[in-house]
C-alpha cells in the first residue's frame, strides 16, 4: 500500500515522499518510491521539485505536471528564528564540491545523496560514533538545510549502509573514483599496501581469532591501498581476522589491475616477509620493498662480515638531518636475484652505544661480547626485488608513513572504530564511508601542509571542526544569516580562500 510521508524541517518547510508498505515473511516493511519535493499545498497535493518545478501528485492518481489549479505564492510560513551550528557543514561542503572525485561520492547512490552525505558529515564533524546520534546532530546542524532529503533513522542508515556494501555499488564508486584521481591510469603507479585488523565482536564470518605480532583478537582484517607519490587511498579491501599471508596481496595487486591500476612497486609491511612470501611474490613478478627483522636468516646471511667497515665515509648518506651508513648486498631467494640494503643509522647508534656500554660495565661482561654487540647497534636492513640506487633506497622506504598516516586517519578522524554492524553487507558499506571520508580528510591535511602560514602549521582536521563548530547561523523565513565568524574561523576560511555569504537564500539549498 502507498503512501505519502510528510517531514517538517526546522525552518518550517514541508517536504514529502511516497512510501509503500509491504509485506516480507512475517515483517511489514517499507520503502521509498519517490521523493516529491516541498509541499506548496498540502491539501491540494501541489509539491515543488527539483527546478523550483510545480506538479500535482495524488496516490490515486499519480503526477500531474499541468494541474487546473496552483497556487498563486509559494512562499514559507512564518516561524521563529531557528539558530543552527553552521561553520563545519559550509566549509566541508564547500570543500569537497571543488575536489576531483566529489561526483564519484554523489553518484555512489543515486536517489540517496542527501542521506550519504548527511551521514558522512556526521562521520567526519562529530565524534558520536553510534548511529542513534545522526538524526539528533542533523536537526541541529546546517546539515538540515543542506541536505534536505536526507533520512536519518536508524531504519534507513541500516538500509544505506546495506546499498553501500553491495559489489557492484562498490565498484562503480572505485571505478569512477580512480579515474578522478589518475589522469591516465595506464600508467606506473608505486603503491604502498598495508592492513590492520579491526576488532569486532558481532557474529560474522569474516570476523575471526587473529594472532598478529603477538596480539589475539576476534577481528576483521582490512587492507589499504596508497599511492606513494601522492599519500592518497586509491583502494580498499578486507579479509577473514585469520588470514595474514602474501595471497591477500597478491589478490589485492590483482584486483588494481582490474580497474586499470598498473602496479611498478610494492613497498610492504615487515609482518608480510617471509621466505616463502617473497619467493611467492617473485614468482608473480610482483616489484616489492620492506624491512628485515634481524632474526631473519636473510638479514643474517647478508649482515656476516658487514659491520666491520660500515661506518667509513664510502657508504655514508644523507637522509634529511640523519646519517646513515648503507652497503648493497645481492642476495638470492629461491631463483631469484634480490638486494639486501645493511644500514645503520648513527643517531640510533650513539643512543644505543653508551647504555650498551654501561650496561656491560655493570653486569661485568667481557670486553669481546660488547664488541661484537656494539658493532650491530642501529642496524636494520631494507629488502627489495629490483637494483635500487643506495640513496634512493631510504627515501623511497619511508613513504611508508603514508600509510600510516591513512591508518591512524581512518581509525581515529573517519571513524573506522569501533565497528557496531550486524550484517557483512553493512560492513562492507562502513568500510566505503570510512574511505571516503579518509580520502576527504588526506587532502584537507594535504591542503594544510602547502601552506607555510604558521597558522596552517598549527591546524588540523580535528581543531578545524572545533573551531568551525562554533559559528551559527540563524534561520529565518527566507535566509539562513551565518553569525559573525571568530578570528579563528576568519584564519581557517583565508587558509582555504572561502568567502561565507552574509546571508544564504533558503530557495538555494531547500528545493
Amino acid at each position: 500500500m502507498s503512501y505519502i510521508h510528510y517531514d517538517t524541517k526546522p525552518n518550517g518547510a514541508i517536504y514529502a515522499s511516497v512510501y509503500e508498505s509491504y509485506r516480507d515473511g512475517n515483517r511489514v516493511k517499507t520503502r521509498r518510491l519517490e521523493t516529491l519535493g516541498r509541499v506548496v499545498d498540502k491539501e491540494a497535493g501541489i509539491f515543488k521539485g527539483r527546478g523550483n518545478k510545480l506538479f500535482q501528485y495524488t496516490i490515486e492518481n499519480g503526477r500531474n505536471e499541468n494541474p487546473d489549479y496552483f497556487p498563486q505564492e509559494q512562499v514559507v510560513p512564518e516561524q521563529e528564528k531557528l539558530i543552527l551550528d553552521f561553520g563545519d557543514t559550509w566549509f566541508l561542503k564547500s570543500y569537497i564540491s571543488g575536489l576531483p572525485f566529489y561526483n564519484s561520492i554523489v553518484n555512489t547512490l543515486p536517489g540517496e545523496e542527501d542521506t550519504l552525505l548527511a551521514l558522512l558529515f556526521f562521520r567526519m564533524l562529530t565524534n558520536r560514533k553510534a548511529s542513534c546520534h545522526a538524526k539528533p546532530w542533523y536537526e541541529g546542524n546546517y546539515a538540515y538545510l543542506a541536505f534536505g532529503r536526507a533520512d536519518l533513522t536508524s531504519q534507513n542508515i541500516s538500509k544505506v549502509l546495506s546499498k553501500l556494501g553491495q559489489e557492484e555499488i562498490q565498484r562503480s564508486f572505485l571505478r569512477e573514483y580512480l579515474t578522478s584521481i589518475y589522469s591516465d591510469s595506464q600508467e606506473q603507479h608505486g603503491i604502498l599496501i598495508d592492513s590492520t585488523g579491526v576488532p569486532n565482536a558481532t557474529k560474522m564470518d569474516i570476523t575471526q581469532i587473529s594472532n598478529h605480532n603477538g596480539d589475539i583478537n576476534r577481528e576483521v582484517r582490512v587492507i589499504y591501498v596508497v599511492d606513494r607519490k601522492n599519500g592518497m587511498p586509491v583502494y580498499f579491501r578486507y579479509v577473514a581476522g585469520n588470514i595474514i599471508d602474501v595471497s591477500t596481496l597478491i589478490t589485492t595487486v590483482s584486483e588494481l589491475q582490474q580497474y586499470g591500476i598498473s602496479v611498478s612497486q610494492t613497498i610492504l609491511d615487515a609482518g608480510y616477509f617471509s621466505e616463502r612470501n617473497a619467493l611467492e611474490l617473485l614468482d608473480n613478478e610482483i616489484p616489492f620493498l620492506t624491512r628485515l627483522a634481524p632474526n631473519k636468516s636473510i638479514f643474517k646471511a647478508a649482515s656476516e662480515g658487514k659491520f666491520e667497515d660500515l661506518m667509513s665515509q664510502k657508504y655514508a648518506y644523507r637522509y634529511g638531518e640523519r646519517l646513515v651508513f648503507i652497503r648493497k648486498v645481492p642476495e638470492m631467494i629461491g631463483d631469484h636475484q634480490v638486494y639486501v640494503y645493511i644500514c645503520i643509522d648513527e643517531d640510533m647508534y650513539l643512543m644505543q652505544h653508551k647504555k650498551t656500554i654501561l650496561s656491560a660495565l655493570d653486569d661485568k661482561k667481557a670486553a669481546e661480547e660488547t664488541d661484537t654487540t656494539v658493532k650491530q647497534l642501529g642496524a636494520f636492513a631494507i629488502l627489495s626485488s629490483e637494483d635500487l640506487s643506495e640513496k634512493d633506497i631510504l627515501p623511497l622506504y619511508y613513504t611508508r608513513q603514508q600509510v600510516e598516516q591513512i591508518f591512524d586517519i581512518s581509525k581515529n578522524y573517519a571513524d573506522l572504530l569501533p565497528i557496531r554492524v550486524q550484517s557483512e553487507e553493512r560492513f562492507a558499506g562502513h568500510l566505503l564511508l570510512c574511505f571516503m571520508a579518509t580520502a576527504i580528510f588526506q587532502r584537507i591535511q594535504k591542503d594544510l601542509l602547502k601552506r607555510r602560514s604558521k597558522k596552517a602549521k598549527a591546524l588540523n582536521t580535528e581543531s578545524i571542526w572545533d573551531y568551525l563548530r562554533n559559528q551559527k547561523c540563524k534561520v529565518y523565513d527566507s535566509y539562513a544569516i551565518p553569525q559573525e565568524p571568530q578570528k579563528e574561523v576568519n584564519a581557517i576560511y583565508d587558509i582555504f580562500k572561502m568567502q561565507v555569504p552574509y546571508k544564504i537564500p533558503l530557495s538555494t539549498i531547500l528545493v
